[in-house]
């Protein structure tokens, strides 16, 4: 599948680091305003995110998919200086609102972005739309540094990843959920939600276009996928932080394990 890769790049963390902040982020997990966030992100992606926001510290996020606003609400307690642009189709359904946040119910490609800092701005997609296209988007605004929440691989999804890209998988949108479709109903961005056919070209141009790409590894990886068949060969994936649940605070990522989809990290190289 084109020799598909989970890391290029450097990074700004190591796997001993990540296990250490298992407990601290737990605490912080306590707190979170919304108990079950299903359909949004869980542990395994907040911790994720998390890390990469304390790593990253940017001095503006544009969140595009906040769901219920589990999401805005790690943003604002980690980066508490950041200024916060969040979008979501149905803004009315949200339930952890941000005072500090700018909401917005149209397209991340529709939106004037000009005035963020281009080094400092992280660009968080959680909208299910063709990544590929957003990466694409980023470079034509000056905007280098993004996080995709469902970065599924190869067969399953509701749309086009990364991570299929550089499988050179393709796309077939006939096996969508109701979520992304609904997503892509609403939202106004121009070929974000077409099959795209099997292809090496898209692998070819990530590879030249990022200097960073970077799979974030589960905390704990279980025998079965969400889909509910066996996690095998077929979905290449970072080896696990753990092994096991030993202690007591690893008991919410395995109860939450089933909610990994491969977020990745993603750094644009500097124009030529």
């Amino acid at each position: 599948m084109g020799g598909a890769p989970s890391s290029i790049g450097p990074i700004p963390w190591d796997r001993r680091q990540l296990i250490d902040e298992l407990a601290r982020f737990a605490a912080l997990y306590d707190e979170r305003p919304i108990d079950d966030n299903s359909g949004g992100m869980r542990a395994p992606h907040l911790f994720a995110i998390w890390n990469i926001l304390r790593a990253s510290r940017p001095a503006a996020i544009v969140e595009s998919g906040v769901w219920l606003g589990q999401g805005t609400w790690l943003f604002e307690r980690t980066c508490p200086d950041a200024a916060l642009y969040c979008i979501d189709p149905e803004l009315d359904r949200i339930r952890y609102r941000s005072a500090r946040a700018q909401y917005f119910d149209r397209d991340f490609g529709t939106l004037d972005w000009s005035h963020l800092p281009a080094e400092r701005t992280l660009l968080f997609f959680d909208d299910h739309q063709n990544a590929f296209e957003r990466v694409k988007q980023a470079r034509r605004l000056g905007l280098t540094r993004m996080v995709f929440e469902d970065n599924y691989p190869a067969g399953v999804g509701d749309c086009y990843s990364l991570k299929k890209a550089f499988a050179h998988a393709g796309f077939e949108p006939e096996a969508t959920s109701l979520k992304g479709k609904l997503t892509r109903a609403l939202n106004l961005s121009s070929g974000s939600g077409g099959r795209v056919a099997p292809n090496s070209d898209d692998a070819a141009t990530l590879r030249a276009e990022l200097a960073v790409y970077h799979e974030f590894p589960p905390v704990l990886k279980p025998s079965h996928t969400r889909w509910g068949d066996r996690w095998d060969e077929r979905y290449p994936t970072p080896e696990p932080l753990l092994t096991s649940a030993s202690e007591p605070h690893h008991a919410l990522f395995e109860r939450e394990a089933k909610d990994y989809t491969w977020l990745c990290y993603a750094e644009l190289a500097p124009s030529p």
